[in-house]
This record gives structure tokens, sequence and C-alpha cells, in this order.
């Protein structure tokens, strides 16, 4: 029996001096071997439910081996054999327990800390996310807002339109009243001057026996009149014909402003329809309608029309069948990820897939539409960031509005 305590002594002394080492000395002092064994079943149990078994599996496996262990060492002190060994080799035996325990619980509480580190990782992950996609829909919401602006400013063009229109028409009636009034004073004077004509003719007539020489004279001085009243009705009929060829051309200018007028009505109602299709961003530019599509609203990552992609097209095709007149250009664009002659190709493709798409199933005549693509020439917003990129890869449909 000798023979066999030097080296248990050993043993159990270099595990008491690892235990010295690992725990303050107050563990020793305090703490029995149950309390230890319970705390790492508390420590074990708590990193399971922080979710040790899918994030920290080797230490959680660890801390239970640690503690199985520990668990035997617990019985093997309180059998019988253990009973009779000396205080010594028992208090051996209790820190072997302990340090066994101590070990079960500081892995118990790496694998909780672990699988916490993971929980509180992802929860960043899905929070990033989630900034983003509130990042995205603050731009969505400012490009709105955008295009009320417009909206209120193509209104705003309208009724100035409008305005300037009514007050040609009242210019065109004045000039209208005062014609006809020239006219009728034209026509009083015409009308004067015969009859003063008739009355010295009648005179002329009645004195002729006695005034021969006064009636040539009169005859003379009545020519002499005619000739002025001729010379003054031809006058009067330039003065009125040049009135009324800027009348006529008074006209004109409000047929080419109400021409001009039912263009803006036009382009307005284009425009409110267009911002009425899901998906579809419409601003209104210089004689034209400009649709934008998110390329991420229409295709799939190999550049193919998705379900929800052509449910968009078909409510743009409806959208031109309401204007069979307007031509439409289709311009395909890309972030600057990649190499340009990439992203040209790329941006060619996009543009010609939904030309080809509105042709084929919407019945939109091929001659209206046409395609081109500028690869990431033309960004709108940034592309250091995920939005800006998402941003800048779109398709846009320019809508010629025919306003003369």
């Amino acid at each position: 029996m000798e023979k066999y305590r030097d080296p248990i002594r050993k043993m159990l002394s270099i595990l008491l001096l690892g235990l010295i080492i690992l725990l303050p000395l107050t563990v020793l002092a305090e703490e029995t071997s149950v309390m230890v064994i319970e705390a790492a079943k508390s420590a074990i149990d708590e990193a399971r439910k922080a979710g040790a078994e899918q994030q920290a599996m080797d230490d959680l496996s660890a801390a239970k081996s640690w503690l199985s262990q520990a668990e035997k060492a617990y019985e093997a002190a309180n059998s019988i054999m253990a009973m009779v060994s000396t205080a010594k080799m028992k208090r051996a035996k209790e820190e072997e327990v302990i340090y066994l325990a101590t070990m079960a619980k500081i892995k118990g509480l790496t694998a909780e800390a672990k699988a916490k580190e993971q929980t509180t990782a992802a929860k960043l992950k899905e929070t990033q996310k989630d900034l983003a996609d509130y990042q995205s829909a603050i731009a969505v919401m400012k490009e709105k807002l955008q295009e009320a602006e417009n909206a209120k400013k193509i209104q705003a063009k309208a009724e100035a339109e409008r305005k300037h229109l009514e007050e040609s028409q009242r210019i065109a009636d004045e000039i209208e009243a005062r014609k006809r009034k020239e006219l009728a004073e034209a026509e009083r004077k015409t009308a004067e001057l015969e009859a003063m004509k008739q009355r010295e003719v009648r005179e002329g007539r009645l004195k002729e026996e006695k005034r021969i020489a006064e009636r040539e004279r009169e005859v003379s001085q009545a020519k002499l009149m005619e000739a002025q009243l001729g010379a003054q009705r031809v006058k009067e009929a330039h003065e009125i014909r040049a009135r009324e060829e800027k009348f006529t051309e008074e006209k004109e200018k409000m047929a080419v402003m109400q021409a001009r007028l039912q263009a803006l009505e036009q382009e307005k109602a284009m425009l409110i329809a267009a911002g009425k299709i899901p998906k579809v961003t419409a601003e209104a530019g210089d004689k034209k309608i400009i649709m934008t599509i998110l390329v991420i609203d229409l295709f799939t990552s190999a550049s193919d029309l998705t379900p929800a992609g052509k449910k968009i097209l078909d409510g743009v095709g409806d959208f031109l069948k309401s204007y069979p007149d307007s031509k439409v250009l289709t311009r395909g664009h890309t972030d600057s990820t990649g190499k340009a002659a990439a992203n040209q190709a790329l941006s060619e493709k996009r543009a010609q897939e939904v030309r080809e798409y509105l042709v084929a199933y919407r019945n939109v005549s091929p001659g209206r539409v046409t395609a081109e693509g500028v690869g990431s020439a033309q960004p709108v917003a940034t592309n250091a960031s995920a939005a800006g990129r998402a941003m800048n890869r779109r398709v846009e449909l320019i809508v010629l509005t025919g306003e003369p």
C-alpha cells in the first residue's frame, strides 16, 4: 500500500498546484466540492440557454466532460474505501473534485460567452441590414418628394400658360371690338359724305340758272372732295386690312399657345399615369417623361426578366397604349462594379430585354421603341455604397411627350 501512496500524492500535488494557479485562494477556502459542482451545472445550463449547443459545441462538450469527471471523482471521494482514507487524502480528493468542477464551470462560462458573442454578432448583422433598408427607404422617399415638387412646378407652369392665354383672348376681343367700332365710324362718315354730296347737287340744280359759274365751281369742288373721300376710303381700307392681318396673327399666336397648353396638360396626365405604375418612378424632362425601374425589381441575377418584372412591364405597356403617338427609348444603366466593357454589354442587354418584352407581349409597335445601353456612365447616386449602387442599376424608359 505504501508503494502506491507516493505516486498518488505526487499526482494530487500536481492537480492541487494547477488548481491554485487557475483559481483564487478564496475559492479553495470558501467553496465545497458540492457547491462547485452545482455552479458548474448552472454554468452549463446557462450556456445551453444562450445557444451553446449550436454556437459553441466544442466548449460545451468539454464542460460536460469536465463535469462528468468531477462527479465521478466526487462519488469516488465519498465511497466506502474513501471513508477510511486519511484527512490529507480526503482533502486531496476534495481539491481534485473542486478542480474538475471548476474546469467544467470555466468551460461552461466560455461556451456561454462564445454563444452570446455569436448571437450578438448575428443581431448586429441584422441591425446593419435593417439600417441599410431604412436608408434605401429614405432615399426613395426623397425621390417621391422630388417628384411631387416637379408635378407642382408643371401645374404652376400650366396655370401661367392658361392665364397668358386668357389675357391674349381678352386682347383679341378688344381688337375685334375696336375694329367693329372703327368700321361703323367709317360707314357713318361715308354716309354723311354721300348725303352732303347729294345735298350739294340738289342745291346746285336749284341755282343752276343763276349761278352757272358758281355751279361749275361747286362741281369742281365736289369732284375734289370726292377724290379726297376716295383717298380717305382707300386709306381706311388699308388700315382695316392691316387690323385684320394683325387680328389674324394674334389668332395664330393664340392657336399656338392653345396647342402648347394642350401639350402641357397631356404631359401632366402622362406624368400622373406613369407615377401610378407600381415600382416605377416618373419625372418630367424637357418634352419627355422619364420612367425609372430598378434592376432588382425587373431581373434575376442572370439578367432575365422575373415574373414581378414582367408584371411591371405590363403596366408600362398599358400606359404606352394610352399614348400611341409617343416614341420610347429604353436605356440600360449599371453601377461601376466590374469592367467598363462588361457593364456596357450588360446595360445594352437589359435595355433590349425590356424593348423585346413590350413589343412581343404588350403589342407596342417596334417602330416606336428603340434601346440603348450606357453602362455606368450616368450614375444617379454614389457607387461607394450598396444602396447607391442599387439605385444606379436601373432601366429608364424615356417617353417623348410630343410638345411643340
